[in-house]
């Protein structure tokens, strides 16, 4: 098996460039509407104006976001925790030459940052199916947002894309500490 040399400058490259993409369009998202480019496609096909509705409307634009999130996220643990090799999933630690405790959570973070925007997309993925299901209007709730609502969920979304793409164990770290539903106890 061929194993392929790590160059940290690829890295580096991929991370600035996400990081830009991410303030790019979370600042276009703010700032301008979809609903000019929306009416354009409605009336006549155009691929600029399919670009701009895509990289505009709330929905797509937040699930980018998420992803990007991600991205960065991997990158930024990847470059962290470039030393490390992961080890299998069947162990639970293993120990470097040094003494040094290897976890299965440095092994997460080792990992590409593709893994990272695919684990952070799903966060995207709960967040719209929690919306179709537990608001009244569905997603509707996304159609016609103003700024402080999209500020709120983009911010929330890419935070939770970044935890996740980071470091996946932080995110069920998180989850394990809220508190189960009190059930009753059943009399027989």
């Amino acid at each position: 098996m061929r194993t392929i040399s790590y160059r940290k400058w690829i890295d580096y490259v991929a991370g600035f460039f996400s990081l830009a993409a991410w303030i790019t369009l979370f600042g276009s998202g703010l700032l301008i509407s979809s609903g000019p480019y929306r009416s354009k496609l409605a009336t006549s096909f155009s691929w600029t104006d399919l670009a701009a509705a895509v990289s505009l409307y709330t929905y797509t634009n937040v699930a980018l976001l998420t992803c990007l999130a991600g991205v960065i996220g991997g990158v930024s643990s990847r470059l962290t925790f470039r030393k490390f090799e992961p080890i299998s999933e069947t162990q639970s630690e293993s120990t470097l030459p040094d003494g040094q405790s290897v976890s299965i959570s440095i092994a997460y973070r080792v990992e590409s940052p593709l893994a990272s925007m695919c684990r952070s997309f799903l966060v995207y993925l709960l967040y719209i199916a929690g919306l179709a299901i537990g608001i009244p209007g569905g997603t509707d709730a996304l159609s016609d947002t103003n700024p402080a609502q999209y500020l709120r969920i983009a911010g929330l979304l890419s935070l939770l894309g970044f935890a996740v793409g980071y470091d996946p164990t932080l995110f069920h770290a998180i989850l394990a500490n809220i508190p189960a539903p009190i059930r009753k106890k059943t009399r027989e």
